[in-house]
């Protein structure tokens, strides 16, 4: 099956395949738009150059839409880099093929960070071209490039449970580059050149060691190292940092630094299901339960991350968490009711997945038409059939099931309303809720909030939200964890440190369309000192 762009589309950009998925909680933001800010890719070869491209069109008040045609977004990027035999960021863009206009009021840093992002978007523009005119020459190379992307796609699946597109903050730290403060520090130690070099721990934890040695701290170095290395690499500095010097480096972290900064330092070094065990011990231990972290993990995470979380649930009793049993009996004795149930249901991790076999289906190239040859020809790019996705009639049928559980009858069947939510996997649970929205002219949300109360009523919206969208779940809890008087430091530090590297780039552009302030703005006003700077490196400056 072949794609083609709408009239006026451009290049494929309008994707004919936009699947609204009901429910309130709608979602219309650029971040889930990967066609957004990408100029026009000028290829020769189509006619159809000049045209503007076709934008996503708006969310309605009952309908979320995703443009998924991932034509500019990074998978694809990646897997047509890899196709050519090169890497994306080895194409080369000069200053003079792109116009860089400046306002006299701005900073440097938002100039150079302007330059930076237009040579990004001229980069991919060189990219796909090369794409589309190896293409021309190889019948084979699409196909090639469309598994490549498939086989990316497949890997988000397992990372993130949706092949939705989202971005960390913080990625693997590959090689040293000419800004990284360790070129300085390691030519003036030894006269090494890094620049290039691959990323390596034991410079690292030199680095590291100097920091935390002597007369006072360098937490511009700790802060550095923290923010710039993922988890994975952060595990190895804590080995490397002992084989250098027998030392163990969270005692030495532990040590140098103190306060809500400690905290941040400490969580960051935590491996991502060790992190989530703690948080629920935590949230658990001594008189009373914070039901609010275990809704936020359980019903957010997905299966793999569950029963990674699991595996290590029992090995932790820190001195502040004195229980030592499994994550199950743990929820049995700290919660009751509808509550008690959502949450051991989702502790099962046993949510159906979509099926990998269903992405090759959906993946089809998208194609133009050359009116000279008459024949159609390859954009490049590549839209995804999201109706080969769901089983509609399923759909219609569960969206049935859950009317007649609530606003068909007298009371409420909850017993329902718990399998359907907690069976039915990401995509099929959409499609269920913009069937549900046709039958009964509400979404699925303001049917919860009339048949359900209290922590399961929290418990439901919550994984109804997550399924939609899981950024703005968490936009939306970020917001909390700052409104008001105070700031809840805790909840603030576990939502940043756990989707840093999975979604935060989504989750502040919706902060940003919400609070109409961004989230690097809204830490700067709220938190403190090392703390603040902490966080906001992890975040990033919009």
């Amino acid at each position: 099956m072949m794609a083609y762009p709408p009239p006026g589309g451009g290049f494929g950009f309008g994707n004919q395949y936009q699947q609204p998925y009901g429910g309130g909680y709608t979602y219309n933001n650029s971040a889930y738009n990967v066609n957004f800010a990408q100029p026009m890719l000028g290829l020769p070869m189509m006619p159809m150059m000049g045209m503007m491209m076709q934008q996503a069109p708006p969310s309605q008040q009952t309908n979320i839409t995703y443009n998924m045609m991932f034509s500019s977004d990074a998978a694809f990027q990646d897997s047509a880099a890899s196709a050519l035999g090169m890497e994306a960021d080895d194409v080369e863009v000069s200053d003079d093929e792109y116009e860089d206009e400046e306002e006299e009021e701005e900073e440097e840093e938002v100039r150079e960070k302007k330059k930076k992002f237009k040579k990004k978007c001229k980069r991919r523009q060189k990219l796909a071209q090369k794409v589309a005119e190896k293409c021309q020459e190889d019948d084979n190379f699409l196909e090639q490039v469309r598994q490549n992307y498939i086989a990316r796609l497949r890997t988000h699946l397992l990372k993130d449970g949706t092949i939705d597109p989202t971005e960390g903050t913080i990625k693997y730290y590959a090689k040293y580059k000419a800004d990284d403060p360790l070129v300085p520090f390691m030519a003036e130690y030894d006269g090494t050149e890094l620049v290039g070099e691959k990323w390596d721990a034991e410079w690292d934890c030199m680095y590291l060691k100097e920091a935390c040695d002597g007369a006072g701290t360098n937490e511009e170095a700790i802060i550095y190292i923290c923010t710039t290395r993922n988890n994975e690499q952060r595990q190895i500095l804590k080995k490397q940092f002992k084989t250098n010097y027998g030392e163990d480096l969270m005692e030495t972290l532990d040590s140098e630094t103190s306060f809500k900064f400690k905290e941040v330092i400490l969580a960051l070094f935590v491996p991502p299901p060790l992190f989530d065990a703690l948080n629920i011990k935590k949230a658990i231990q001594g008189l009373g339960t914070d039901e609010s972290v275990l809704i936020e993990i359980l019903l957010s995470r997905t299966n793999a991350q569950i029963e990674e979380m699991k595996a290590v649930y029992g090995d932790i009793n820190p001195d502040d968490c004195a229980t030592d049993k499994d994550l199950e009996c743990n929820i049995e004795d700290d919660t009751s009711g509808d509550l008690k149930r959502i949450l051991i249901s989702a502790a099962q991790g046993g949510r159906a997945e979509l099926d990998p076999e269903k992405i090759d289906e959906a993946v089809v190239p998208v194609m133009f038409h050359d009116e000279e040859t008459d024949e159609d020809k390859p954009t490049g790019s590549f839209t995804i059939d999201m109706e080969k996705l769901v089983d509609m009639n399923r759909a219609k049928k569960d969206a049935n099931n859950l009317f007649e559980a609530g606003e068909d009858c007298f009371g409420t069947d909850e017993d329902t309303f718990i399998r359907i939510f907690a069976c039915r996997e990401t995509y099929q649970l959409r499609a269920i809720y913009g069937e549900y929205v046709k039958l009964t002219q509400r979404d699925v949300e303001n049917t919860i909030d009339r048949e359900f109360s209290s922590d399961s009523e929290k418990a439901l919206l919550t994984l109804v939200m997550s399924i939609k969208c899981r950024p703005k779940y968490f936009a939306e809890r970020l917001t909390w964890t700052m409104k008001g008087l105070g700031t809840k430091d805790s909840d603030l530090i576990r939502v940043i440190v756990s989707r840093a590297e999975i979604d935060m780039v989504q989750i502040k552009e919706i902060f940003l369309a919400q609070n109409k302030k961004t989230l690097w703005k809204w830490i700067e006003e709220d938190c403190s000192g090392d703390y603040r700077e902490m966080l906001q490196r992890i975040v990033g400056r919009d």
